[in-house]
């Protein structure tokens, strides 16, 4: 029974990711706008909707966030290891697609369908802290120096910002307006599905054992050290699932985007994003599995 009931979680999701991939056989188009749309309406907008239909407890932003950073940096040290051990420091890129999951395009999908509107509140919680991560530590990654700024530029943040104080605040949105944040956040977790599967379209394998190992660090690693985490501080219930979940996601295709703009080894990005997208297909109902 649990089998099925995963397969039908998990059956959505690869389902329009699949339907946009093969959209992009045979129509292309310009993902940029999209993603524009994405980044500057439906993404701030349903973090607004999903923090003001739940109580926001203090603990579970500290609980997740940190959770999420002692990811990032558990799995950014196995990369390092792994580039020692074959003598490729110059694959500088190779850490962005290890460090950062698609805590996005996969997670919010998987923990809305598989622990309902409150699993997906804690999933936006951690898709939080990587963005913050992704715009400050991976651009420093990949260019080498600053990248604070750039994450002062996306809305998400002030969105963020907003929907906690006024959670904490107690504030209520006005009825008209929380109604208009929940249509338009409700265009997100969609349109970024389709969105991921366009773009796979169009990636192709590069470094193949070291794109096979990215993922098997990025999958498995990232599993490993959440599990440290939330068992060596006794972190349990919704929180210990989603950001088990999170951890486990394959690499988010904003690795690539960030690769390419910079020029750091975008074929090994875009690989590694690709291959661990496609090797999730396996590994996320087994994690489904464990976790539920």
């Amino acid at each position: 029974m649990e089998i099925v009931k995963v397969l039908s979680i998990v059956f959505p999701v690869f389902s329009i990711i699949g339907l946009g991939y093969l959209f992009a056989s045979f129509r292309k188009i310009s993902l940029e706008p999209i993603i524009d749309v994405l980044l500057y309406l439906t993404i701030p907008a349903l973090v607004i909707s999903s923090l003001s239909h739940r109580k926001l407890v203090l603990t579970d932003l500290a609980v997740v966030s940190f959770s999420a950073l002692v990811v990032v940096l558990g799995t950014g040290a196995l990369a390092f290891l792994y580039l020692k051990a074959i003598k490729r420091d110059d694959l500088r890129g190779f850490y962005l697609p290890v460090m950062f999951m698609n805590s996005g395009n996969m997670s919010f999908p998987l923990a809305l369908l598989a622990f309902g509107p409150e699993g997906l509140s804690v999933a936006i919680l951690y898709y939080i802290a990587i963005s913050v991560l992704v715009y400050s530590l991976g651009i420093y990654i990949a260019k080498g120096k600053g990248g604070l700024s750039e994450m002062f530029r996306l809305p998400l943040i002030y969105s963020a910002v907003l929907a906690i104080a006024l959670n904490i605040g107690e504030v209520r949105i006005p009825e008209p307006l929380l109604i208009t944040f929940d249509m338009l956040g409700a265009a997100t977790i969609p349109v970024m599905q389709v969105a991921l599967g366009y773009r796979l379209y169009s990636a192709r394998l590069a470094y193949p054992g070291i794109s096979f190992a990215g993922t098997a660090i990025r999958i498995g690693g990232g599993v490993a050290v959440a599990w440290g985490v939330v068992s060596l501080f006794g972190i349990e219930g919704l929180n210990q699932k989603i950001i088990l979940l999170s951890s486990g996601m394959p690499a988010a295709v904003i690795n690539f985007v960030v690769s390419h703009r910079y020029q750091v080894n975008s074929d090994l990005v875009a690989s590694t994003v690709a291959l661990s997208t496609f090797a999730s297909i396996f590994t996320t109902p087994v994690l489904l599995l464990w976790i539920m």
